[in-house]
């Protein structure tokens, strides 16, 4: 089995460029600080809208951070899990993907018919460059399990291929779902 990385990121790209702007985001995120929106202990709300192609909104919490995200030119809820990650691969990955499930959904209930996002791919991330070094040979050895997870928690077929080939940049793969979606 496949060692967990120290933190795992899961982007849902909206399907559409939405009408509500960064600059909205901000005071949602500091309500679900006060109602407790999604899971775990939430801390705080940066804005890192100056960063070009950069994380957007960021919600700080103490288990994972969330993020109203503007990189790779796609804006998206990206969901990074920095502690306290099960410590199987599958396990890890369905707890990622079930919280920035939640996230993405409460995102979209903030603005109906604006805020949609596309449940049949997402980014997941490997942030652990010391494990994880973005090479073909790093895709080709974790390719068979990651695909065999995946489907496995989605019962559906998924595809996978490396998200960026410069290998200066983290390794993350985007999965896409044959014929279905992430919601698990």
């Amino acid at each position: 089995m496949t060692i967990v990385p120290r933190r795992i990121g899961i982007k849902f790209n909206l399907e559409q460029p939405p009408k509500l702007q960064p600059d909205d985001i901000l005071p949602i995120f500091q309500r679900w600080i006060q109602d407790h929106t999604v899971e775990g202990m939430l801390i705080d709300v940066i804005d890192y809208k100056h960063v070009p192609d950069g994380p957007g909104i960021v919600l700080i919490a103490d288990e994972a951070d969330f993020a109203y995200d503007l990189a790779d030119g796609q804006i998206g809820l990206h969901y990074v899990r920095k502690r306290d990650l099960p410590d199987d691969l599958e396990s890890a990955l369905r707890l990622c993907l079930d919280r920035a499930l939640e996230a993405a959904r409460a995102l979209e209930a903030e603005a109906p018919n604006d805020l949609l996002f596309d449940y049949g791919c997402a980014k997941i991330s490997f942030l652990d460059r010391m494990r994880y070094r973005n090479t073909a040979e790093t895709f080709e050895n974790i390719r068979a399990e990651m695909t065999d997870i995946l489907s496995g928690i989605v019962s559906a077929t998924v595809s996978l291929s490396r998200a960026y080939d410069d290998p200066r940049s983290l390794f993350a793969l985007h999965c896409r779902v044959d014929g279905g979606d992430f919601n698990i």
